[in-house]
This record gives C-alpha cells, structure tokens and sequence, in this order.
C-alpha cells in the first residue's frame, strides 16, 4: 500500500527514480482563478479568507480539483505572522499588505516583543488539519513561513515597496537594530513552523523572496545566518525543506553550503547553469518564466523542453515557475503546461 512518502514530489526532493517531473505552482491557490475570485468577492477580502479555516482549506484545494498538480500548498500569507507580534495587517486594492506599526527604533521593537503567543495563529493550524484530512493522502501539502529577512523587510518599510529606503538606511546607519529584528522574528519563525509541522504539513518552504535585495557577506549575515538558525531549529529532521530566493545566480557559492532538501530559483538563472553551480546536494526546483504562459502553446512546450533539457537530471527536479503565477494568466494554460510536461518529461527520467 502507497503512502504519502511514495508520491513523486517526496521522491524527487530525495532524488529517488520518478516516471515523469513532478509540478507545482506558486500561488497555485488564488488570485487567477475565477472560483477564487468569486470567493474572495463573497467574503470581503483576502484576509477575511485567509483567517477563515474552511475557506482556507477550500481555496487550498481549488487548483488541485481544476489541474493534475502533484502537491497542495496552503493558502496563506507570509506575513500573517505579524499577527503573534501585535501588528495588524491589512490588504488594500492596488497596494498590497499594510501594518499598522513599523519597526524603526528598538523602542518600537520591545513594544512588539511579548511572550509570543502562536496560538494567535491557530486558523492557520486548522486550516492545515482540514486541508490533510480532504487530501485524505493524495497529496502532499506544502506549509511555508517568510525568511526572518524578508518578513523584516515589510516590518520595516509598513508595506509593500520595491525602493525599501526605510531597509537600507537602517542598515547603513543601525545594523545592531537589524540583527535585533531578525533574532525576534526567528524565535517566532521557529514555533511557527514547528507547530504547522505539528499539524500535518508535509513539506517546508521558506521564502527568501526579498533575498535578492543582498549580496555576499551580507546576504550570509542578514538573510542565510538565520535560515539556517530556523533549519537547526526544526523539530522533524524529516520534514523536507524548500529554500526560494530571487536573483541567486549570484549567491551560489552561499547557498551550496545551505542545510536544506530542494532550491527554489527565479527565471533569471538558467537551471542547468545554477546545477553546476550548487552542485549536485539539492533537488532544484523551477523555472519557468510566468510570461511564458501568455504565449502559443508551441512556445511553452519550446520553453519547457529548454528547461529540462538543460536540467539534464533523471530526477530531483520539480517543475515550477520562477516566480508566482500571476493574475492575468489564463488557467488553460496552466493545463497546457501541466499536460505538455506530462507528455515529455517522462523520457528525461527514464535511467
């Protein structure tokens, strides 16, 4: 009898024999579904479906009842940890997440330190326990918490930005600040996953998505130091985890010494490239333009076989865009992708 432990996405991350290259999506569940879109529209807002378990867990399993997707993952938000600090978080059309405090002073860090009660983070714990009993073991399901970094970033600036002023200043002229940020957002990061782990995930992903903000040493001080205290801090040494992190071509030499299972990467690396790179210690995970699927058919299945191709492996590859799916893109051809790797992949991971 088959368990969890034997579906292709678990056998790819440990680099054991697969039929074919197992896919997942980011954002999977969301924003470019008309079934989600209709959802969120009944309940008032993203955050309002993020905080409820049941819709949680019906949103989670939307693409998966649509698509031949090898792996849920929870419909959730990195920044929702920000609920175990106190600050309120809000999404506003056209903007983005908001808080209602920033971390700009220490001042402003110890009124947001406490005993940091994960409790305040139970809709999500449930919404996991509903999501793995529906999945009744067909798929895995994928849990996930933002870097210490990138969840510092937004604490930081008070939004979504793509200049971060408030982030480098503070960082040119109060790094002890900084550290101070991230030392608190680890612990917290820490039970955080700890407990989803508890709960059922099968998989961990930590995204690194603001990374790419960092370079050399300090990227290794700011971003991979505490990666790396979240990994030496898991309780289940058999929870797989998947790093992603933007513009990492030129981080190899850092992330080849990562204690992790799989490396999500962006499209702005070639695959095969970032392979030699790292080397052969982590299953690669990606890469796919997401503008890719707004062209023919022909094109897509061009630029998938380009991918594997250059990936050049039998396994420990998992198909996945390089950044996540975005509103504008038809969900057919999400399908189109999914069947055009189904049909050519197989001879890619043939022994």
């Amino acid at each position: 009898m088959s368990t969890i432990n034997d579906c292709l996405l678990l056998r790819a991350i440990r680099k054991e024999p697969v039929e074919r290259t197992p896919i997942w999506i980011m954002r999977q569940a969301g924003r470019y579904l008309p079934e989600y879109i209709a959802l969120k529209n009944k309940a008032g807002g993203f955050i309002n479906l993020v905080k409820n378990p049941e819709l949680a867990c019906e949103i989670t399993l939307q693409p998966l009842k649509r698509f031949s997707l090898d792996s849920a993952i929870l419909f959730s938000d990195i920044l929702v940890i920000s609920d175990v600090f106190g600050i309120k978080l809000s999404f506003e059309e056209n903007k983005g997440p908001v808080f209602d405090k920033t971390i700009n002073s220490f001042k402003d860090l110890k009124n947001i330190t406490s005993d940091y009660e994960i409790d305040r983070l139970d809709y999500v714990f449930k919404a996991i326990k509903l999501t793995k009993h529906e999945l009744n073991g067909k798929n895995p399901l994928i849990g996930f918490i933002g870097s210490p970094w990138t969840v510092a970033t937004y604490f930081i600036e008070g939004n979504s930005t793509k200049k971060f002023h408030k982030v480098f200043k503070m960082l040119d002229t109060n790094k002890e600040l900084v550290h101070a940020l991230l030392e608190e957002i680890t612990k917290v990061s820490i039970k955080y996953i700890n407990a989803q782990i508890l709960s059922g995930i099968d998989v961990v992903m930590i995204f690194d998505t603001w990374g790419g903000l960092l370079e050399g040493e300090m990227y290794k001080e700011f971003s991979i130091n505490y990666v790396n205290k979240i990994r030496d801090s898991i309780s289940s040494n058999k929870t797989p985890i998947i790093y992603y992190v933007r513009d990492p071509k030129n981080k190899a030499d850092i992330i080849k010494n990562l204690n992790v299972d799989v490396v999500g990467i962006d499209s702005t690396v070639d695959i095969g490239e970032f392979k030699r790179l790292v080397g052969s210690k982590f299953t690669l995970q990606g890469n796919l333009d997401v503008n890719v699927l707004k062209l023919s058919d022909e094109k897509i299945h061009h630029e998938v076989e380009n991918i594997l191709e250059s990936y050049n492996g039998t396994t420990g590859h998992i198909f996945n865009l390089g950044t996540g799916i975005t509103p504008d893109i038809n969900p057919d051809k999400l399908k189109t992708l999914i069947e055009i790797l189904a049909n050519i992949s197989p001879k890619y991971n043939v022994k």
